[in-house]
């Protein structure tokens, strides 16, 4: 790089950012010294710096247009941005000149001002930018040694005095940018590590989910495809709970990955269409057999006004429930719990509140503990922790849930009486007519074409869609899937993201690539993709997303959706 553009770099034009939005002050105080000086010194000079500084400041505008469009600058368009800034320093360089020349003190003392405040400016908004630094300090520094020492009839004593003074002040003003310098750089230093590090949590947190929710998906698909053969009411009880079981596994797997997808902002509500009442049934039914080793009954009492089906996040609401109800048994010792879920007409139309309230008559809290209950980390003290395990982040979690799913956690306690919380969101009415089951078609399957490398989450796929009349051709690898679709139609492809040889990316992109798979269906299957990954499965032409472990009403829900074979539901 030459000396030139050395100084010329990117920084010259970076301060653009941080003066832009003082625009509106500046363009105020270059009206009002206009005025000042018209009305005090001379009206047409007033009249005339007006319009320089005006002048000035449009320059400025006019060459920051790249930066303000965040574009990258050529040489050309910094060296114009540096001149509009000489112009504008000239413009107030020569009204502290003009002031200067006044006999009145207070005039002088102004131009003095006016200095300092370009000094000021310098150190504070031009310390990354050597040639503006040059520019504004070393410009304004000289311009005030040169008024101080030479421009006055001051005795040489008193000059003296005022070019020290004049020194000190200039010291002090290098001083300080060069800490603002050094300073901003070391924030720039802190932030770049700070997003390095927060891009590697997010690489751990896509690992682990993927490498912990492929055998839990393994585990609750075959449990829910097991209750759909006919099994004996004691062996349905028993998948039943399993499958429950791995939920609870699940939820504390989602209470640590959930809070720093939360945190980053990166974690979505997936609304489908499901039975809150039933959800709420299951939920209660898991914590019975614990409340009833600690001598406590749970009861449920469910709305007779609850619709049969509402459109909610179903995987999430269960989360927040099921910390609810773990909660109020571990607090409740031979007492009583109770649930009740009910709805409330929303402000907007076509959709309702959902209500849930988890009352017991355990130990209940105190008003410092209450003050502190949705802290995360953070538990009534160091024995509680001991005695009923935790992490302490489900109350946490399940108020951030309840606020991304346009609801609340709200919590009354008294102190050995017990507490109540109340959990509310918000439900969308499914669409009249609307099913998330599928048929075939004219005595024709679905043909699918299941696409993971891992044989256990192909097989669960199979067990869950077999029953419903869907063929099933199953490939370990984005190569194999391509030379199936060669070899026969396929009226939906379900493809995982992270494969061997080749993955869903690229073989989707493949694919779309092919005029006659342009609106073959592709259904992305993850563990947990972060959100560049995301967008990029979007952009090569993946139609929707199924998370691990997969539920079995969002599969069906999804290939229902998309099933665009002749005479299909739209």
């Amino acid at each position: 790089m030459s000396r030139s553009t050395d100084w010329l770099d990117q920084d010259a034009t970076s301060v653009t950012a941080r003066s832009l939005p003082t625009l509106g002050v500046r363009l105020a105080i270059c009206a009002a010294t206009a005025l000042l000086y018209g009305f005090t010194v001379d009206s047409l000079g007033g009249w005339l710096w007006g319009l320089a500084v005006a002048s000035a400041e449009a320059g400025v505008w006019v060459s920051s247009i790249p930066q303000r469009s965040d574009q990258k600058t050529s040489p050309a368009q910094r060296l114009a941005y540096i001149a509009a800034v000489v112009w504008m320093n000239l413009v107030w360089w020569a009204l502290a000149v003009l002031l200067w020349r006044e006999e009145i003190l207070a005039l002088k003392l102004s131009a003095l001002c006016v200095v300092c405040a370009f000094l000021v400016h310098a150190q504070a908004f031009a310390a990354r930018s050597r040639i503006l630094l040059l520019i504004i300090g070393g410009g304004s520094s000289l311009l005030l040694l040169a008024l101080c020492g030479v421009f006055n009839d001051f005795p040489p004593q008193q000059r003296f005095v005022l070019c020290a003074s004049a020194a000190i002040l200039i010291t002090y003003t290098a001083k300080a940018a060069q800490t603002n310098a050094q300073q901003g750089r070391a924030l720039e230093l802190a932030k770049s590590q700070a997003e390095a590090a927060s891009q590697a949590k997010s690489e751990f947190l896509a690992l682990m989910s993927h490498e912990l929710r492929t055998p839990l998906n393994g585990m609750l698909g075959i449990a829910q495809s097991m209750k759909l053969e006919p099994l004996a009411p004691s062996q349905y009880e028993q998948v039943d709970l399993l499958e429950e079981s791995g939920r609870t596994l699940l939820a504390l797997l989602n209470d640590v990955l959930d809070l720093a997808k939360i945190e980053a902002g990166k974690l979505e509500i997936a609304p489908i269409t499901s039975d809150l009442a039933h959800l709420a049934d299951r939920v209660v039914r898991l914590n019975v057999p614990l409340a009833r080793e600690r001598g406590t009954e749970i009861t449920l009492l469910i709305d007779e006004a609850m619709p049969g089906s509402l459109v909610f996040d179903p995987l999430r609401v269960r989360q927040c429930l099921a910390n609810l109800i773990s909660n109020a048994v571990k607090f409740t010792p031979a007492g009583q719990i109770q649930v009740r879920v009910s709805c409330e007409p929303a402000p907007e139309p076509g959709a309702v509140m959902a209500k849930i309230v988890v009352a017991d008559t355990g130990v209940g809290m105190s008003p410092q503990v209450l003050e502190k209950l949705f802290t995360p980390f953070v538990q009534a003290d160091a024995a509680t922790a001991r005695r009923t395990g935790g992490t302490g982040l489900g109350l946490n979690i399940t108020r951030r849930l309840a606020k991304m799913m346009g609801g609340a956690v709200t919590a009354r306690s008294v102190e050995g009486r017990g507490s109540t919380f109340t959990l509310t969101f918000r439900c969308a009415l499914p669409a009249a007519g609307a099913s998330a089951s599928f048929q075939p078609k004219d005595g024709n399957p679905l043909r699918l074409l299941v696409v993971d490398d891992y044989p256990v989450n192909r097989k669960v796929i199979g067990m869950m869609l077999s029953p419903l009349g869907c063929e099933i051709v199953e490939a370990d690898n984005g190569q194999h899937a391509i030379e199936a679709l060669n070899d026969r139609d396929f009226d939906m492809m379900l493809i995982d993201f992270n494969m061997p040889v080749m993955g869903g990316l690229e073989a989707t992109r493949r694919i779309r690539a092919e005029p006659r798979f342009k609106d073959l269906p592709i259904v992305c299957l993850t563990a947990g993709v972060m959100d560049e990954e995301r967008s990029a499965a979007l952009s090569a032409g993946m139609d929707a997303f199924i998370e691990k472990p997969i539920e079995m009403a969002a599969l069906v829900s999804t290939i229902g959706r998309l099933d665009r074979r002749a005479g299909a539901p739209a």
